[in-house]
């Protein structure tokens, strides 16, 4: 009827009973039986102050029927519908799932879901599509709805330009982002053709997309495009492990679409720079990967002393004219150049002595780039990626065999695959490498001969290069070629993310993706299947590639979801019919109706108490108006109050109810909600991750998990609360305070994780600025670092490590004397800032959400390791703690039973 839809029509059925109900109330109160008594003819014709009418009133009967109509209709579940959805007409929904949509998915996939609804409600079939699907088949709405919940934007922004020939005499529509790449004038074309109308995001949710990035002398700049002047946004500058370096707010002009973002940053921090995002965003259109064109990293050269006149005679010279370009540079002693931490070390043979102090910086992680040269050719030392023959080669000269040698072509799986080889080059003289299978295994670059000219190799958690030759000219004329450039260039990208494991496939000058960027702005590992490009069809702003991270040896590429900022358009809406997705569900009017239905019934007390006579409207008696006073009070303060209000409240309270009922009935886990949604989605996959190990290690079986405040209800119920500190955690209100010391009170732990091992350093020794703010008013004892015979390190697996995104933060809890009384010696709270969501996070496809700084072998295991031991910990308490003491509870127990 309209916009009005009955869910429930068969209770209309219920007004075909009121005829009878007329007939009761019509009769009702039944008249009263004459009895003549001739004493009382006097009283004839005298009038009486009060009457009782013998029958119900016409106009009570009316109301009455009236009331029982209302309540019947109430009980049909009616629900008024927006006027610009139509249910008579067949629907065609067209979704746009480009990762253009990622920023609005919500929004449009409730106006979907809206829409389907209506045309399952009248029994309809619906044309449903998706993506580059052209299938025009209709299908039950029904299973439309469940293609729609496992709808997800595709990884490319590319927005689809054909659409399939729909069939006529149907209502067709097309929900979009109101954004296009690479597809505007075509798409609406294919739009007027067939009569499609259009609803777009509002432009609030359109995506903020990123063009081009500059460095600078202090840091960096980084342009920025939106649809839409008027608009404001904080961009992020992001490491490779996820935290967050550097914040800088943009603001667009009320007619600007371009905004420039300029960040500091310190040469330390800038070289770690991986990618650039929207805070808040969730979307990979608004996310810049940043590969080994971008920053400069630190590269260290150690040098002795200058004592010449006469740079061409340095070695440091050689390398130091090669790298300007493309690092920032320290060269100097051993003393100057470690304190600095640089990424790579540069090492000339000249400077062989400090062999054993750079063996500790390569252990700890650094990249060291040696060069051989007289002195190790002669004293050989333990900081090489191969045996060595003690002397050197001399290959030309006149008592040399042979001629000096030219470098062979590299081998697709060495890193300096793809590198021409100039025929001028020749090596005169070089250090030999004990041929073997291992010394094969390890070279990057060989001479026509066969000889090992480049060897590399992982030593502790770094990687030591060597050149056989020197860093000069003097036993090879390579120092001073294009190929020396190119071959340092090749390694530089290692001293940016540091990562020991290098990518080959069977053709190294071919391009492997290392990691996609899913539409939501995670990077994550690639699929089963590999995606390989040939280096001669490589396009980095082909729409048609995955968004990720390529690698090629050891070179890495981004390929970023846009491209070419001058295709990031508005849709072209000319000749379109275009709205704008409102957000408003149907209301159900059916509370509405039984409100008013109990109301009337509440004015019927009172009239049949005025007709009964029990109830007088004299000013001697304030009884009847009192009664209607309240009565009308009632009616006012019903329709006073707001219905989305009201049905909002509803829902939470059932929302509510229904957690703490699941809590209730079976075991659940849960966490904090930051209310930003990456953290979010990152710790309820951690927690979910938790309880899988949990069901399928262990006899405890998790029932699921709950995002929770810290002012909900029912915390007592779960056994831990997961919460991820921020830097910008405000502080907590007196209500929050109060439910969490209660928690605590109950027994609950409180597992606290600042997330910011690598910065914890830069902070020299403050604290954590939204951990001081939270735990303020606290019920926390005294803190200790977790000792090696803790209970968390047993209480299933024996492990000395807990280890998330990083392995080395230390975590505190309770002091001994905190954790007695009625708490069975768990501690109420367990700090630290390793990211153990990151290290937890798995999907059971794609492997690990978060990359490890893999500070330890086997880190996401031993993650996985912590994470069962801390629910188990925190479900067990002490029993771990007094198996120590079972041996001697038996041999007591004997000795009494001897006695």
């Amino acid at each position: 009827m309209g916009g009005l839809t009955l869910l429930a029509p068969l209770t209309l059925i219920g007004l075909l009973a009121l005829p009878l109900v007329w007939l009761i109330l019509r009769i009702s109160p039944p008249a009263p039986k004459r009895e003549a008594f001739p004493p009382l003819a006097i009283l004839r014709g005298v009038e009486t102050d009060e009457e009782t009418p013998n029958a119900t009133p016409w106009w009570l009967l009316l109301f009455r029927l009236s009331l029982i109509a209302l309540t019947v209709f109430a009980l049909s579940l009616p629900l008024l519908q927006r006027d610009d959805v139509n249910a008579d007409t067949p629907l065609t929904l067209i979704l746009d799932d480009s990762a253009l949509s990622a920023a609005a998915w919500d929004a449009m996939t409730d106006e979907a879901r809206l829409r389907l609804e209506t045309a399952q409600r009248a029994n309809q079939e619906v044309i449903f599509i998706t993506g580059g699907a052209s299938d025009v088949d209709p299908i039950p709405a029904a299973e439309a709805l469940q293609r729609l919940r496992s709808a997800r934007p595709q990884l490319q922004a590319r927005t689809r330009s054909i659409l399939p020939e729909l069939p006529a005499g149907r209502q067709t529509i097309f929900i979009t982002s109101g954004a296009t790449y690479a597809a505007n004038e075509t798409l609406n074309t294919a739009l007027q053709d067939q009569n499609v109308s259009v609803i777009t995001a509002p432009l609030s949710l359109t995506p903020i997309v990123p063009g081009d990035v500059r460095e600078t002398a202090d840091g960096f700049e980084a342009d920025w495009y939106a649809l839409s002047g008027g608009r404001q946004a904080t961009i992020e500058a992001l490491a490779a492990n996820g935290s967050i370096l550097a914040s800088e707010p943009i603001a667009f002009g009320p007619t600007q679409t371009l905004a420039t973002a300029s960040v500091r940053l310190p040469p330390q921090l800038r070289s770690r720079v991986s990618s650039l995002r929207v805070a808040g965003a969730r979307a990979s259109v608004s996310t810049k990967l940043l590969d080994d064109g971008f920053g400069r990293p630190l590269v260290g050269v150690l040098a002795p002393p200058s004592g010449t006149s006469s740079p061409l005679l340095s070695e440091a010279f050689y390398a130091e004219q090669a790298l300007t370009p493309f690092a920032d540079l320290f060269i100097g002693d051993a003393d100057t150049v470690l304190s600095l931490n640089p990424s790579v070390l540069v090492m000339p043979d000249s400077m062989s002595a400090e062999a054993p102090r750079v063996a500790e910086y390569v252990e700890a992680g650094g990249i060291v780039v040696r060069f051989a040269g007289p002195q190790l050719a002669q004293s050989p030392d333990d900081l090489v990626p191969v045996d060595l023959r003690q002397g050197g080669r001399s290959i030309g000269g006149a008592l040399a065999w042979e001629t000096p040698q030219a470098l062979a072509p590299f081998e697709a799986t060495s890193p300096f695959a793809g590198v021409s080889v100039p025929n001028d080059v020749r090596v005169s003289r070089q250090v030999m490498a004990r041929p073997g299978a291992e010394t094969d295994a390890r070279t990057w670059a060989r001479l026509e001969d066969g000889s090992p000219v480049v060897t590399s190799a992982v030593r502790g958690e770094g990687r030591v290069v060597l050149f056989h030759v020197t860093a000069g000219p003097e036993w090879s004329n390579l120092a001073i070629s294009g190929l020396y450039v190119d071959l340092l260039k090749r390694i530089l990208p290692l001293a940016k993310t540091r990562r020991v494991t290098l990518a080959y496939n069977e053709n190294g000058a071919d391009y492997v993706l290392d990691r996609l960027l899913d539409p939501f702005g995670q990077l994550r590992p690639p699929p089963l299947q590999v995606v390989q490009v040939r280096d001669s069809a490589f396009n980095a702003t082909d729409p048609a590639f995955i968004p990720g991270l390529y690698r090629q040896g050891t070179r890495q590429v981004a390929v970023n979801a846009i491209g070419d900022v001058d295709q990031f358009q508005r849709l072209d809406t000319d000749g379109l019919n275009v709205s704008q997705i409102s957000g408003q569900d149907p209301r159900s009017l059916a509370g509405w109706l039984l409100g008013i239905a109990l109301l009337l019934l509440s004015v019927d007390v009172l009239f049949s108490a005025i007709l009964s006579g029990r109830v007088r409207w004299s000013g001697r008696s304030s009884r009847g108006s009192q009664l209607a006073a309240c009565l009308l009070g009632a009616i006012l303060l019903a329709f006073s109050l707001n219905p989305s209000t009201a049905n909002a409240q509803s829902a939470d309270i059932e929302g509510v109810e229904q957690r703490i009922a699941e809590a209730a009935l079976g075991l659940h886990l849960a966490f904090v909600e930051t209310g930003d949604a990456r953290i979010d989605d990152l710790s309820r996959a951690a927690i979910e991750s938790v309880a899988y190990a949990l069901t399928s290690r262990t006899t405890v079986e998790p029932v699921g998990v709950h995002g929770v405040t810290p002012d909900s209800e029912g915390l007592e119920l779960y056994p831990f609360l997961y919460w991820p500190i921020r830097l910008d955690t405000p502080a907590l209100t007196e209500e929050e305070r109060a439910t969490i010391n209660g928690y605590i009170a109950a027994g609950g732990t409180l597992v606290l994780d600042t997330a910011d091992e690598a910065e914890r350093t830069f902070r020299a020794g403050a604290p954590h600025p939204g951990l001081q703010r939270l735990t303020e008013g606290l019920n926390i004892g005294r803190l200790t670092a977790v000792s090696r015979d803790h209970v968390m390190t047993k209480s299933f697996y024996l492990t000395q490590v807990f280890p998330g995104r990083w392995a080395s933060g230390p975590v505190f809890v309770e002091a001994g004397d905190a954790t007695q009384g009625g708490r069975d010696g768990v501690s109420s709270v367990i700090i630290g800032s390793n990211d153990w969501a990151a290290g937890w996070a798995i999907d059971e496809t794609t492997g690990g959400l978060v990359e490890l700084s893999n500070d330890i072998p086997r880190q996401r295991e031993m993650a996985t390791r912590f994470g069962v031991n801390l629910a188990m910990y925190t479900l067990s308490g002490n029993y771990k703690s007094d198996q120590v003491h079972a041996a001697d509870l038996i041999e007591r127990l004997g000795r009494g039973e001897t006695e």
